[in-house]
């Protein structure tokens, strides 16, 4: 059985929460709600999910402080933004905070599965196909978990292996230094992330000492590719 698309649809409007529950379960996807950021925040944090479908006018916390804060532990789950017709500014803050798409209120639900579909299947596509990453001389296979410069292979250690992963994963994309501990479940007080991130920038150094691991002074690390 294939596995449904999980959506969290975050909105202050009680009624169009449930129509979107309501459609999209009709369309395949299981479907949670919020009614505000801040549960979202909570929601998010103790379920995985496959897209956010996000309003951006709502009280006390608005859906561009949620995009922001969101974005800086997660840069993978497609958002989609609802917005009126006069906030034009807060979309484009909204795509410089991160978000994948838009849509004006009011709208066709049946237009909000289209965006969906668009953005879930180009994404479940490339996951399949692209299980190889390039970087100068370097090669990561996701699939057998192997590094390799110029088809030597690089030894690595667990935890240098589920960084670059994180890496590979995000390519060319900042990746923030709080995201990388939590996945590694490091201890943010020590300068452990620093030793890893050392360890495994002297492994993928090109033999010009180009060295393909970036830190962005700051905010977090930057694994950079020829090849996208």
């Amino acid at each position: 059985m294939e596995k449904k698309s999980h959506i969290l649809c975050i909105d202050d409007d009680d009624k169009i929460r449930e129509l979107l529950e309501i459609f999209l379960n009709k369309h395949n996807f299981v479907v949670s709600t919020a009614k505000d950021a801040f549960e979202g925040e909570k929601t998010s944090e103790l379920f995985s999910f496959d897209l956010i479908v996000l309003d951006i006018m709502m009280p006390k916390k608005s859906g561009i402080e949620f995009l922001n804060k969101f974005r800086k532990t997660n840069t993978s789950v497609p958002i989609i933004m609802l917005t009126a017709n006069s906030q034009i500014e807060k979309k484009t803050k909204s795509f410089n905070f991160g978000c994948d798409d838009y849509l004006i209120k009011p709208f066709e639900p049946i237009e909000l599965v289209l965006r969906i579909n668009k953005l879930l299947n180009p994404r479940i596509n490339k996951l399949k196909k692209s299980s190889e990453f390039f970087f100068g001389e370097f090669k990561y296979n996701l699939n057998t978990k192997s590094l390799k410069k110029n088809e030597k292979h690089i030894g690595l250690t667990g935890a240098e292996q589920y960084l670059l992963e994180i890496l590979v994963n995000n390519i060319n994309k900042e990746v923030s230094r709080e995201f990388v501990i939590q996945k590694l479940k490091l201890d943010s007080n020590l300068r452990s992330i620093d030793v890893l991130v050392n360890r495994l920038r002297k492994k993928i150094t090109s033999s010009g000492n180009t060295s393909f691991l970036k830190t962005i002074r700051g905010k977090g690390y930057m694994l950079i590719s020829e090849y996208e």
